[in-house]
């Protein structure tokens, strides 16, 4: 993971009280929402904490308001990040 994905990830763990031991080959591309397919890990996040979700990377890394639409494509660490770094208030670093 790049260090902008692992604070990602860190902030997840965090702010979603995920039990990081369950979490063994979890990637920045493994899903967040919903059960893992065979040989994957999610974190199984559900709809109620996609709200959670985003209210942390708001106020995180002061994006704003984040749209509807975007908040259904952030399915996995790499996207969040991905969508900080394209979205980060100028001169503000990640």
């Amino acid at each position: 993971m790049t260090s902008l994905e692992e604070k990602v990830y860190k902030k997840i763990i965090e702010t979603m009280d995920v039990d990081e031991s369950e979490l063994s080959g979890f990637d920045e591309n493994s899903p967040l929402f919903g059960e893992a397919e065979p040989g994957t890990v999610s974190m199984n996040l559900d709809s109620i904490d996609s709200l959670e979700l985003v209210v942390m990377i708001e106020k995180e890394w002061g994006l704003g308001e984040i749209s509807s639409e975007d908040m259904t494509t952030m399915k996995t660490v790499k996207i969040i990040a991905d969508y900080i770094q394209a979205h980060l208030p100028e001169g503000m670093e990640p």
